[in-house]
């Protein structure tokens, strides 16, 4: 079922210091790039997590040019499920690549107590959980007891002062109903509260959905969550729209309150819940980025996207409908909230602003020479922050990255 592979990868190193280079100066900053000598193959991260022994686990997929007698026949094969584990410099630790059998990965990489779980897809396109732990050792892959098909999104939800508490909450897409689908599953695979949402009939969203989970077309900021103990959220398509939908879960259409996009063309990218029904948002319509940490979304009723943007802050030097990834954290004793984002130059812009006020606090650029595009952002437990993404390089071998900043370079 699984296949270890390994490779021969060099690491380009890039410290903060070069000419005093120290095991505690390397832990506070670094570049790592995984390169591989697998020509044809492409490496895309996904998601990361900080791990016990304070390494990281990186989610992403791999795929490679299929060959025929040799030549290249400018087809890919489907995007494989790849983990990489690395120590806390950096330095790769262990690395596994799924059975061909299991392909497109999706985020998050969750946790619950010390393992991680997150989504993939077999054959049919129906949803297997996949089970890690802190190595990257891969401890168990099963299928839901309720068939969902093409995985877009999932979440940690339900979880109390228990430890190893929690639920994984999955968002999913039918289409032969034309339906997104919301439901419960546990660390062990079982479905509950499955609930359905109908998307619309002879629309393009079959075909969007498809390409999107296919990696073939437009990559949508699907996302799904917990906003309160009974409240939780989904952002995907609905009655022809992507929406950003609240919902009890208690039946099928549940819609509690609902925040409109335009078509495909306008609505989330990032909600992060912070206290009732205050959330830190980034919203695209038509190419514009718009960022705000503190934004009021009505939880009970319906707006739209577009009134949110009208008191966020635009983002011009963001790439057309930017990818943006969001974290609370706290930086010298003050709660900020921390945006990642894909700039137009192809680095990875930082920008932080204080929790309780909204303030623009600092910004930070990471990359060089070849673009780079954020996957995951973290706070790590020695108060510093780390993000993984995917570097292009000479502009076209896409490969992993993983970054480690100081917090004191971000900061106001």
């Amino acid at each position: 079922m699984l296949k270890r592979i390994i490779l021969f990868i060099p690491v380009i190193v890039l410290s903060a210091c070069l000419e005093e280079s120290s095991e505690k100066l390397d832990k506070k900053a670094f570049t790592r790039i995984y390169d591989n000598r697998e020509f044809y193959s492409s490496f895309y991260a996904i998601d990361m997590k900080e791990t016990a022994d304070g390494g990281y686990l990186i989610l992403g997929g791999k795929t490679e040019v299929l060959k025929e007698g040799g030549e290249s026949q400018n087809v890919n094969t489907p995007l494989g499920v790849y983990l990489l584990k690395t120590d806390e410099l950096g330095n790769i630790v262990n690395e596994l690549e799924l059975d061909e059998a299991f392909s497109y990965p999706i985020g998050k990489l969750n946790q619950i107590g010390d393992s991680f779980y997150f989504f993939c897809m077999d054959a049919g396109k129906n949803a297997v959980l996949v089970n890690v732990d802190q190595t990257a050792t891969v401890s168990d892959t099963v299928g839901l007891s309720s068939p969902i098909t093409l995985p877009l999104a999932s979440s940690v939800v339900d979880v109390t002062s228990t430890p190893g508490s929690g639920s994984l909450l999955l968002l999913g897409y039918d289409n032969g109903t034309q339906e997104s689908v919301v439901a419960k599953v546990s660390t062990a695979g079982t479905v509950s509260d499955e609930r359905r949402f109908y998307t619309g009939a002879e629309s393009p969203i079959d075909n969007l959905v498809i390409r999107h989970a296919n990696r073939e077309g437009t990559q949508f900021p699907f996302a799904v969550g917990q906003a309160s103990a009974n409240t939780y959220f989904f952002n995907g398509f609905i009655d022809y729209t992507f929406s950003l939908v609240f919902t009890g879960l208690s039946e099928d259409e549940d819609v509690d309150g609902i925040v409109n996009g335009q078509q495909e063309n306008a609505g989330f990218s990032n909600v992060l819940p912070i206290s009732g029904q205050t959330f830190a948002i980034s919203t695209y319509n038509f190419g514009f980025n718009f960022l705000k940490p503190n934004a009021t979304l009505n939880m009970t009723g319906t707006t739209s996207v577009t009134d949110i943007q009208s008191t966020a802050f635009s983002f011009p030097e963001l790439e057309s409908n930017a990818r943006v990834k969001a974290i609370r954290a706290v930086v010298n004793e003050k709660n900020v909230i921390l945006f990642g984002s894909n700039t137009k130059s192809g680095q990875i812009g930082l920008y932080m602003y204080d929790e309780a006020t909204g303030e623009f606090l600092s910004s930070k650029y990471l990359g060089y020479s070849n673009p780079f595009e954020i996957a995951a952002l973290v706070q790590t437990t020695d108060g510093d922050f780390a993000v993984a993404g995917t570097t292009y390089i000479a502009g076209r071998l896409p490969r992993f990255c993983l970054i480690k900043v100081p917090k004191d370079e971000i900061k106001n």
